[in-house]
């Protein structure tokens, strides 16, 4: 019998209708990751990297839990998710104040309308030209000078030192493969790799942190639309 094929929004519908439901175990722990850990992080590179001012865009908002702490000075935040459930648990978070549904290949922004964007976790689920594919679209609604900060998960980061023997133990007692996330394919292996992603998308890379602010979970990829 032939597996049954799932489109991209039904594989993130089902992720966050089950495995990030704060009523499991795992949902417990990454909620706390990103309440006593994440929110730390997001606000310190926001606080480097971002102006006082302007419109602000999480691409792949999630249940926005991560961002919660970043100042809001005389900023405006927009969330954009793909999955209607992750937009229903980041309903009434802060800092947004805008939820649109969308993707990432095609953002409902004008050209240089976002003085600046993140995200935490995303860019590992697609392939490397998609993912410069993305990076191209980020480019295409940032300002000249504009930042965009993404927490791009490393192969070897402390997250994979906890989930993935977790995962080959259920892997092997289920006799099926078993993850936590959707497919990551793009998992940072060097700063080369996540130069090559970035300048491959027409940025420039400002940066690239690996340090205890995140606990280590993400490399955090700076990258800048060249200023004109």
């Amino acid at each position: 019998m032939t597996a049954p094929v799932h489109t991209e929004r039904e594989v993130w519908d089902r992720h966050w209708r089950t495995l990030e439901e704060e009523s499991t175990l795992f949902g417990r722990l990454a909620s706390l990751t990103r309440k006593a850990v994440l929110r730390r992080a997001v606000r310190h590179y926001a606080d480097l990297y971002f102006p006082e001012r302007g419109l602000y865009l999480e691409t792949g908002c999630g249940t926005a839990q991560s961002s919660a702490w970043i100042s809001p000075k005389e900023r405006r935040f927009a969330g954009l998710d793909l999955s209607l459930p992750a937009l229903l648990s980041a309903r009434g978070n802060p800092p947004h104040q805008i939820l649109v549904g969308g993707e990432l290949r095609s953002l409902p922004f004008p050209d240089g309308s976002v003085a600046g964007l993140w995200n935490l976790g995303v860019m590992e689920h697609f392939h490397p030209e998609e993912g410069m594919a993305i990076l191209r679209e980020f480019r295409r609604v940032l300002a000249p000078g504009g930042h965009a900060i993404l927490f791009w998960p490393p192969s070897f980061g402390s997250s994979r030192w906890v989930l993935a023997p977790v995962e080959w133990v259920r892997t092997k007692t289920s006799g099926r493969p078993f993850h936590f996330f959707p497919d990551e394919v793009n998992r940072l292996i060097s700063r080369a790799h996540a130069r090559r992603m970035v300048e491959g998308g027409g940025l420039e890379t400002a940066a690239v942190h690996f340090s205890a602010w995140d606990a280590f979970i993400h490399r955090v990829v700076v990258a800048r639309r060249p200023p004109i």
